[in-house]
């Protein structure tokens, strides 16, 4: 999503430069890292909390290159023990930073991205399920044994029911989510999120201001497929209001 009224010629250059040196900064602070990689060996926790060092020093990057902050509510209504959590998706942000902020969820990934040099070994080796784009219902009914079998595990699964990277305020929900709803036999946990206008999915610009997150009530497990669809559907109608954009 990108800002609603055009930025003046220098507000846009300002956000390229901000942009040009944030992505610079991210280069040079995943070096270190890569020198450590070997590390993957390691317990799955171990290698979470070295990959969160990581992305919680992008954080402040983000902040101090780029202007972009974030504020949390309703943390309090995540559940002890595993849930699944129906986010809406805007941005690449909150594939990243969910991961610390709702405590190591796994989530969904397409299948050839656990083929990349560096990220594929770090993506199955942080627990997350592969999705191939074609397989059919075979496909399907594995990726919903493996979630369910996630959460009955202990472990939180994200997903986003209304797809990827969908525009402010849509409400179509994937027809899969109550079927994994109904395997899983867990609460599932809405949460609205507005980050778009700070980090679009169409540019690689970043914007200043502030993302936003909301946490809902949970929806108790065992109710009905049509009636929990309603009732997510209800939830995720809006997105978070985002901060006024700053200069």
């Amino acid at each position: 999503m990108t800002p609603e009224a055009p930025l003046p010629p220098a507000a846009r250059f300002i956000d390229y430069v901000r942009t040009a040196v944030f992505y610079g900064v991210s280069f040079a602070l995943a070096l270190p890292f890569l020198l450590v990689f070997p590390l993957i060996v390691l317990p799955e926790r171990a290698v979470f909390r070295v990959c969160m060092v990581y992305l919680k020093i992008q954080g402040v990057a983000l902040r101090y290159i780029c202007g972009i902050t974030y504020r949390v509510s309703g943390l309090e209504n995540l559940p002890k023990g595993a849930v699944l959590i129906a986010s809406q998706h805007e941005s690449t942000w909150e594939t990243l930073h969910f991961q610390y902020l709702l405590n190591r969820p796994v989530m969904y990934a397409k299948e050839e991205i656990f083929s990349f040099p560096v990220f594929g070994p770090l993506t199955r080796k942080l627990g997350h399920i592969p999705v191939a784009r074609v397989g059919g219902g075979d496909g399907m009914r594995e990726g919903f044994r493996n979630g369910a079998e996630t959460v009955a595990a202990g472990r939180n699964l994200l997903i986003f029911p209304t797809g990827t990277r969908r525009a402010e305020g849509a409400d179509t929900l994937q027809s899969g989510v109550g079927v994994l709803y109904q395997l899983a036999k867990a609460p599932l946990v809405p949460v609205r999120v507005a980050s778009g206008h700070c980090w679009p999915s169409d540019t690689a610009l970043k914007f200043p201001g502030t993302i936003t997150v909301d946490v809902l009530p949970p929806i108790p497990a065992g109710l009905p497929r049509t009636e929990v669809m309603q009732q997510l559907r209800r939830a995720l109608a809006h997105s978070s209001e985002p901060a006024e954009k700053e200069g």
